[in-house]
């Protein structure tokens, strides 16, 4: 079950078209951290920020697609719901 229950159909739809295209796509930087703490926050309805330092950056990456990607069908789900 998606840890955040109130996704709404635009924020999958942002998962799926903004942040999907940029995971595994090489390093992460102060450029789009971003966006990685963006998606982390939506899928589990948290309110994180930015890593302080560059050295957080990696494991913030990690999470995040992990955690799009065990959640993904269901993401999928509420993209396309009516």
């Amino acid at each position: 079950m998606l840890p955040n229950q109130n996704l709404s159909k635009e924020e999958a739809q942002w998962l799926l078209n903004e942040f999907q295209p940029i995971i595994n796509k090489g390093m992460i930087k102060g450029k789009n951290i971003g966006l990685y703490t963006k998606a982390l926050n939506l899928m589990r309805g948290t309110n994180l920020t930015n890593p302080g330092c560059s050295c957080e950056y990696g494991s913030r990456g990690t999470i995040a697609e992990s955690v799009f990607n065990q959640y993904k069908p269901e993401i999928e789900k509420v993209a396309n719901a009516v």
